[in-house]
C-alpha cells in the first residue's frame, strides 16, 4: 500500500508518459491492456472490433492525458472509456447490420420465421442488456472483466478496478444473483434453476 501523499503506480506512469517517456507508455499498456481488452471483448463479441476499441481507448488516453485530475482512478477511467467506445462501435455495427439485413432470397414462411427468430434474439439480447444495465456500475465492470478475461488474476482485477482482492469472489456471486433476479424475477426458469 502507499503512504499518504505517496503517488501510486498509475500516477507515476502517467506523469512519465505525459513527459514523453516511451517506457512509461509501454508499462501502462502492459499493466492495463488485459483489462481494456476484456471490456472491449465483452462488449463487442469479436477480436477485430475489440482491437478497434482498445486502440480508441489508448488514443483517448493520449488525447486526455493532461486532463486526468485523479491518476489513481486511471483503471476506472480506462474501463469506462473502453465501455463507451465499445458501445459506440456496437451501435454503429447494429445500424449497419439492420441496413444490410437481406431476406429477399427467402420464401414467405421462411422469411417470416427468420424475422421472428431475429426479433426473438433481439428481445432476449435487449432484456439481458436492460437487466445488466440496471446493475450497479461496479457490478457491471466486475462481471465484464471477469467474463472476458478469465485468465486475469484476482490481483490484476483488483488493481484494474480498484477493489480489494478478497472481495472479488463474493462480489461476483452477489452481482450474478442480482442479474438473475433482474432477468427472471423471484422465480427462475427450470433450465436456470437446475
Amino acid at each position: 500500500m502507499y503512504e499518504v501523499g505517496e503517488a501510486g503506480p498509475a500516477a507515476v506512469l502517467l506523469s512519465r508518459a505525459a513527459s514523453g517517456d516511451e517506457q512509461a507508455w509501454r508499462e501502462l499498456v502492459d499493466l492495463y491492456a488485459p483489462v481494456i481488452w476484456g471490456v472491449a471483448r465483452a462488449f463487442t463479441g469479436n477480436a477485430a472490433d475489440a482491437e478497434d476499441v482498445c486502440q480508441a481507448t489508448w488514443l483517448s488516453l493520449a488525447e486526455n492525458l493532461d486532463r486526468l485530475r485523479e491518476p489513481e482512478k486511471l483503471p476506472g477511467w480506462l474501463v469506462t472509456t473502453a465501455r463507451r467506445e465499445a458501445i459506440r462501435l456496437r451501435r454503429a455495427r447494429s445500424r449497419e447490420a439492420l441496413i444490410g439485413l437481406d431476406t429477399d432470397h427467402l420464401e414467405g414462411a421462411e422469411r417470416s420465421e427468420a424475422a421472428e427468430n431475429l426479433v426473438m434474439r433481439m428481445v432476449s439480447a435487449s432484456r439481458l442488456a436492460q437487466a445488466f444495465g440496471a446493475l450497479p456500475q461496479r457490478c457491471q465492470q466486475l462481471l465484464r472483466v471477469l467474463a472476458v478475461t478469465p485468465e486475469a488474476s484476482y490481483a490484476q482485477v483488483s488493481e484494474a478496478l480498484g477493489i480489494p482482492r478478497g472481495t472479488i469472489g463474493p462480489k461476483k456471486s452477489r452481482c450474478l444473483a442480482e442479474l438473475r433476479k433482474r432477468l427472471f424475477g423471484a422465480e427462475l426458469p427450470k433450465e436456470v434453476a437446475g
